[in-house]
């Protein structure tokens, strides 16, 4: 599947989870509602820009949106660990010490 396909299907994807409308998903990403049908259905490449403004509106770290490209049967996953950075992310260190003590305790 070529890129444009993978990088729009995501976009869908994230913006359905979110239950947003194609035009109110255009409209906050300041592009018109034909050109995020295109984009979503392939037929448009989109700007570096455009990508980190739309990661940016649903907290997704870039790298992560990109990694989620790299598998299309771990989509899911990604879905998991995009959510867990941003948990990770809104606790203190103290939270995040007494978490990791958590999640070790697995490993033994």
């Amino acid at each position: 599947m070529d890129i444009n396909k993978k990088v729009g299907e995501r976009i869908k994807e994230i913006r359905k989870k979110y239950n947003l409308s194609m035009i109110q998903l255009a409209n906050e990403l300041e592009i018109s509602q034909p050109r995020l049908s295109r984009i979503e259905n392939g037929d448009q490449e989109i700007p570096i820009s455009l990508i980190y403004k739309f990661c940016e509106r649903f907290h997704i770290p870039i790298d992560g949106f990109f990694k989620s490209l790299e598998n299309d049967e771990g989509a899911g996953d990604s879905l998991i660990n995009e959510q867990l950075e941003l948990v990770l992310a809104a606790l203190n260190d103290e939270q995040k010490k007494a978490l990791y003590v958590f999640i070790t305790s697995f490993q033994k």
